[in-house]
């Protein structure tokens, strides 16, 4: 996958947010002189709208005179009901009729406020607060009808598909961005957010030179949407040289009933990179705490430990895993799945006491006494969302209650099931108060009877918003919101989660996906946006990298840490890599031992750091930097990069700390200046003031050459010792001087016995 982004992100964070320079005078001025518009202008932009029913007619970028949003069919806002045939919206009012349309204007709060109101249908109020960067858009409905379940909102927004150079969209990690062939051919990329599809409730697009972005302030309950871009086919509004913005809010608002949007914020002038900075500060994101707040002294651990998915049935039951361990290299955090009676999915939401072809609470609890012994750490898979109708506690639901009690109910008042594989499970509900006392009790077992030290919940963070019609729920919209309360008393219990959305990243320390797994899996991205069309970009880095962990896919082999294009992500990212102990037992696994050897190395500097940079170098090279870790990543299939005479290779990377103190990379060609054998070569070298280390765990014997120690002089010999994984010395090699640099032979074994590193020291 290729990369094209160049945005400058360290000096946002100094200083909040990059605005544009403001003009002395009046930042927002308006004007209706026109016979048929009215005009708003702000110093960085000018946005047109009809004073026939309020439609957006246009927005333009002032600074550069690109038009970013052009005349559309459709009207500012919409209301639907069961069907696209119930449609009502702006465009069906007029400044005279029984559906009658009004504006006004008042100067002093900069606000422009549209009203419309039909005796059979009720009335809506918009309203426009202009700032100088910067519109609100909010709407009132007060339903005079039949129940309104869908308010697209802002409606009516188009842009020209001949102008557009890319688009931004929060879905998957870490986020996409769209290149302008996605916007020119059919496409259809509207999601619900929340969901693993739309992490974010923003938009953003580049039009020519000019920018701007969509998104909602909204601080208080979820507002579920669908959004994203639409291009159709004829007669669609969403065709020809336009596509769509969509922006739907999902309702319940039954007659009688009044209903609020939150705020709804189009920005202009800022870059992708800028404005999802302006969503996190807006909507508290910033606010959250930190990692290190959230987990103390487990993060140190947490930061440097690789995750290790350890699926029991490929491994011996728990009373062997401490032989088994001793083998392993450390630190990890072991990942324990499908334990449960009748294997995964099964038994949910009765995850202890294990199967007993693994053991018992006893040997579960010596086996994490052992991880503990080395140094690792435990996280036991869990699902507390979808419950096994098998499952002792769906067959013993005390009476009265029955499984429409526990379950999520659609709008009929049935409950709602899923399918995975051959296990069928229903969705529960976060508000009734059974599934809250048997979270509480679960959560508690792997407390005081398995003392885990983080809990991985799946589902939660990828499962696509859904209403409940549970009588507990206090209304059909608050489904995510009953799980942000349900969970928030357990923050301090290191909880994980499959994929993730923002407000999740409040009480949670860490999210497992990406788009690499949906690639890998499905080919959904090139099904979505179109093969070519797009290209991973950090939003989710820049919300949410300080306050959550990001992981791949927690189960999913093909995202493991096994090939150079995961790690290559991994680092440009900032992920914390995974491994399968099923598939990478230590004595046999190099890839293993790489993978550690990164994260221990690395993962401090880029686990809970903010992104701070993220550019492009070439089309297909990108280079990110963490506090003070910068990544080059080679996206090219193909060729390798030169940088500063390291040739990156193909999908590989380069990382350096800013003391110089770590370089660590994929490499093909050259290494600091001086050949390498054939072949790919994953390189650390870790730089002291009197001594070097070397590994490599992946790649062919070769020649490599480093900088001497900083403690070196001329007067003083170097030499490179090989030593074991435990640290003992095994031998010496020679070495000479080449040009400034010491050069030796990295073999894998030397005097019959594996070498784990070369220790370079002066003599």
């Amino acid at each position: 996958m290729q990369a094209r982004s160049i945005t400058a992100i360290s000096t946002l964070l100094l200083v909040g947010l990059v605005s544009h320079a403001r003009p002395t005078t009046r930042a927002v001025t308006f004007s209706d002189r026109a016979r048929d518009r009215v005009v708003v202008t702000g110093a960085t932009y000018r946005v047109t709208l009809s004073k026939k029913n309020g439609k957006i007619l246009g927005l333009v970028d002032r600074a550069s005179g690109t038009e970013l949003l052009a005349d559309a069919r459709r009207c500012l806002w919409g209301a639907m009901a069961s069907s696209d045939s119930s449609y009502i919206g702006g465009c069906s009012f007029a400044p005279a009729g029984a559906r009658r349309f009004s504006y006004r204007w008042d100067q002093r709060s900069s606000t422009l406020t549209l009203a419309y109101r039909a005796h059979d249908f009720g009335s809506v109020l918009v309203t426009l607060h202009a700032r100088a960067a910067s519109f609100d858009l909010r709407m009132t409905f007060a339903n005079r009808g039949v129940i309104r379940t869908r308010i697209p909102f802002p409606d009516g927004l188009v842009a020209d598909t001949g102008t557009v150079s890319a688009g931004y969209a929060p879905n998957v990690l870490p986020g996409v961005r769209l290149r302008p062939g996605f916007f020119a051919g059919p496409a259809d990329d509207v999601q619900i957010y929340p969901s693993r599809w739309a992490f974010a409730d923003y938009l953003a697009l580049d039009v020519a030179s000019a920018h701007t972005s969509l998104y909602s302030v909204a601080n208080g309950p979820l507002s579920p949407v669908l959004l994203g871009f639409r291009h159709q086919a004829a007669p669609s509004p969403c065709s020809g040289r336009v596509f769509c913005i969509v922006h739907e809010f999902q309702t319940w608002i039954p007659n009688g009933s009044t209903w609020t949007s939150p705020v709804v914020r189009i920005r202009i002038g800022d870059t992708a990179a800028q404005s999802i900075l302006a969503y996190r500060q807006e909507n508290g994101i910033d606010r959250y705490p930190s990692l290190a707040d959230k987990l103390g002294a487990r993060l140190p651990t947490l930061a440097r430990a690789p995750l290790l998915k350890a699926n029991l049935p490929l491994l011996e039951p728990f009373r062997a895993w401490a032989l088994d361990l001793a083998r392993l290299p450390s630190p990890l955090l072991l990942h324990p799945v499908a334990f449960t009676t009748g294997g995964h999915d099964a038994n949910d939401p009765d995850f202890l006491p294990p199967d007993p072809r693994w053991g018992t609470n006893e040997d579960f609890r010596s086996m994490v006494e052992a991880a503990h012994a080395r140094g690792d750490l435990v996280m036991p898979y869990l699902n507390l969302s979808w419950w096994d109708p098998n499952s002792p506690t769906m067959r013993q639901l005390p009476a009265p209650l029955q499984e429409k009690d526990v379950a999520v109910l659609d709008a009929r008042g049935d409950p709602v099931t899923v399918e995975y594989g051959d296990h069928t499970g229903v969705i529960v509900s976060p508000f009734a108060s059974f599934v809250r006392q048997r979270v509480a009790q679960e959560v508690e077992q792997w407390r005081t009877e398995v003392p885990a030290d983080c809990l991985f919940l799946d589902q939660l963070g990828a499962r696509p918003w859904l209403r409940d019609f549970n009588p507990a729920a206090p209304n059909p919209l608050a489904y995510d919101d009953g799980w942000l309360s349900l969970t928030a008393p357990y923050a301090g219990r290191c909880l994980m989660v499959e994929d993730g959305w923002d407000r999740l990243a409040r009480d949670f320390v860490g999210f497992h996906g990406s788009l690499l797994m949906m690639a890998r899996e499905l080919d959904a991205p090139n099904q979505i946006f179109g093969t070519g069309n797009w290209e991973p970009y950090p939003l989710a880095d820049l919300l949410f990298h300080d306050k959550v962990l990001m992981y791949q896919h927690d189960l999913y082999e093909g995202t493991m840490a096994t090939d150079s294009e995961v790690l290559t992500w991994n680092m440009a990212f900032g992920f914390v890599s995974s491994s399968s102990w099923q598939t990478a037992p230590a004595e046999t696994s190099p890839w293993l031992d790489l993978a550690v050897a990164l994260q221990r190395d690395l993962g401090p500097h880029y686990a809970g750091v903010p992104l701070t940079d993220y550019r492009s170098l070439t089309p297909q090279v990108t280079q990110s930097t963490f506090g003070d870790l910068e990544v080059i990543a080679n996206w090219d299939t193909n060729a390798v990069y030169t940088a500063g005479g390291y040739d990156v290779a193909p999908n590989g990377f380069l990382a350096r700390t800013a003391d110089g103190g770590i370089v660590a990379g994929a490499f093909q060609g050259h290494f600091d200046g001086v050949p390498l054998s054939p072949g790919t070569h994953f390189l650390i070298v870790e730089r002291r003031a009197a001594s070097l280390t070397v590994r490599q765990p992946v790649g062919d014997d070769t020649d490599v050459a480093i900088d001497p120690p900083l403690s070196w002089t001329a007067a003083h010999a170097l030499q490179a010792t090989a030593v074991d994984v435990n640290g003992n010395d095994i031998g010496t090699v020679t070495g000479e001087l080449r040009d400034g640099r010491f050069v030796f032979h990295y073999a894998s074994t030397l005097d019959r016995r594996p070498a784990a590193a070369y220790r370079v020291t002066v003599g």
